[in-house]
């Protein structure tokens, strides 16, 4: 919460543990495109209205709370891997393609998207050095700095590659039907095996480049920490 309007906007900040049963506070849905068929609700609005909360639960001193938040953003976002799960996709999504029937007009036969695949190769296993760089500063005692944005923005926009990839990959076999996404349905699936949550982890993909700092963010963290912009 702001605590202080002197100096910079973000040096009046201060770091507040709040329990979320506490009087004042408000949680509300935001539905995102897929309809949240993952059958939890993971995205919301919080509103405060009044809110207390005793100073005892403040972290560090005051006015130094986006010092803390930083810090602690720096580790969350390249100490989340997003390699083996962009390889476990990548891997996924060729063997949608190459289901699909052969001939002249067969995905695989479009050297356009074979060369997309091909990029998307070499995105992965760059993604990869990155990561294992992270991990080697932390087990040296080091502290990631802007490496952690870079994972954070590529992991998060080649994941959304992949999505979008894999819905192309299986054409109007991936468009939404609902009966079949109805829990318990016992409808037939139409299409290759898994094309029926395609469009779904598409749309619900749409988040990864907003949370833990957009990718706008990260690239104004990269220009400024890396480039001195």
């Amino acid at each position: 919460m702001r605590t202080s309007n002197e100096g910079k906007r973000q040096e009046g900040i201060s770091f507040l543990l709040i329990d979320m049963k506490t009087p004042g506070i408000s949680v509300e849905p935001i539905i995102t495109a897929d309809g949240n068929r993952a059958g939890t609700q993971e995205v919301n609005s919080v509103f405060f209205t009044d809110v207390k909360v005793p100073v005892s639960n403040r972290v560090g001193e005051e006015n130094m709370g986006w010092t803390y938040a930083k810090y602690l953003l720096e580790f969350e976002r390249g100490g989340n891997p997003y390699s083996p799960r962009l390889r476990s996709g990548f891997e996924r999504l060729k063997r949608l393609a190459q289901a699909q029937p052969e001939g002249e007009d067969s995905i695989m036969a479009d050297a356009a998207w074979r060369e997309k695949l091909a990029r998307m190769d070499i995105e992965i296993s760059g993604l990869e050095m990155f990561e294992q760089e992270f991990y080697s500063k932390l087990a040296s005692g080091q502290n990631p700095g802007p490496l952690s944005s870079m994972i954070k923005l590529r992991g998060t926009e080649v994941m959304q590659q992949v999505q979008e990839f894999a819905v192309e990959a299986v054409g109007w076999y991936s468009m939404p039907f609902p009966e079949q996404r109805a829990w318990n349905s016992n409808v037939e699936p139409i299409g290759p095996e898994g094309a029926d949550v395609l469009a779904p982890r598409y749309f619900n993909g749409r988040k990864m480049t907003i949370y833990g700092g957009s990718s706008e963010v990260q690239r104004g963290i990269m220009s400024k920490v890396m480039l001195g912009l």
